[in-house]
């Protein structure tokens, strides 16, 4: 039997594309990577998770950045919580406040953000069609600022007399004209100017003036993406051992059912636990009240 699936639009594929549920297993051993906080190793684990959840699209490789985050904040909203609790810092008086965020919000701010079409693909053509160079957002969650990761992260395809060699294009990158690696760095350009001025959240600080916002940038280049999914995903570790001690040991769940339910519906169970023992617990104090 197939597993369930929802969806999601991404304005980069100008699509909907089915996603699987993000399974507890799975999700612990994210918490696992995030806990490690090596970027890289965090970043390839969410491509892989991605992978995974939408394995019925065969061009998982072309989504861009905004495309994955949009998938994974989609992700986190349905199979493990809608909003996202922050504690967030004043930038006036440094005094530590509490936010909750909805993650639904923030979906809905990226699907529609108003970006020129030539940002998602950007075609270049070279000595009357014998070069063809087609630009898009990087794909990746995680980028170092240096030259050449950026240019091979922003070139989707190559053709060279109409022969398709992208797959070697980690190799041709430093043999290109100089035109042409002055058109990419033009497009690099063109890519942060429209997004720079784009926030993730913006918080208003109860502790200085209604301007005083702190704010998430979307900005690829300065990792603010990957510190933000790790903040959207991060959990105690040793809160996952907890869950399954007391789903197994109090309300005698099997093992096989929690690996194949989502965190939210795992919260679900412990809450009709915490109902039930409240109605208990009053009962038991009406009975008290009733004693001679």
């Amino acid at each position: 039997m197939k597993q369930f699936v929802y969806t999601v639009d991404i304005p980069g594929q100008k699509k909907s594309v089915n996603i699987r549920e993000l399974l507890f297993n799975r999700y612990k051993h994210l918490v696992k990577n995030i806990t490690n906080d090596n970027d890289e190793v965090i970043a390839r684990f969410f491509d892989d998770l991605l992978y995974d959840l939408c394995q019925d699209d065969k061009n998982i490789e072309q989504y861009s950045f905004l495309d994955k985050l949009i998938i994974l904040l989609t992700v986190r909203a349905i199979c493990i919580a809608p909003n996202l609790e922050l504690s967030v810092t004043c930038p006036i008086t440094q005094k530590q406040f509490n936010s909750v965020a909805q993650i639904s919000d923030i979906i809905t701010k990226l699907q529609k953000l108003n970006l020129p079409e030539d940002i998602y693909t950007s075609k270049k053509i070279y000595n009357n069609g014998e070069l063809i160079i087609e630009l898009g957002m990087p794909s990746t969650l995680n980028i170092k600022e240096r030259d050449l990761t950026i240019i091979n992260t922003v070139i989707k395809k190559i053709f060279l007399n109409k022969k398709d060699i992208t797959g070697s294009k980690e190799q041709i990158i430093d043999h290109l004209p100089v035109t042409v690696l002055k058109d990419i760095r033009e497009y690099i350009e063109y890519f942060n100017r429209n997004l720079r001025d784009i926030n993730l959240l913006s918080i208003q600080s109860p502790y200085a003036p209604l301007d005083t916002m702190v704010n998430v940038p979307l900005n690829l280049f300065s990792n603010s993406v990957i510190e933000f999914l790790k903040i959207c995903f991060k959990r105690g570790l040793l809160s996952f051992y907890e869950i399954e001690y007391f789903l197994i040991n109090k309300l005698n769940i099997d093992y096989e059912l929690i690996k194949t339910s989502t965190p939210a519906e795992l919260n679900i169970y412990i809450n009709f636990y915490k109902d039930e023992r409240a109605e208990e617990e009053k009962a038991e104090r009406k009975n008290n009240l009733n004693l001679p």
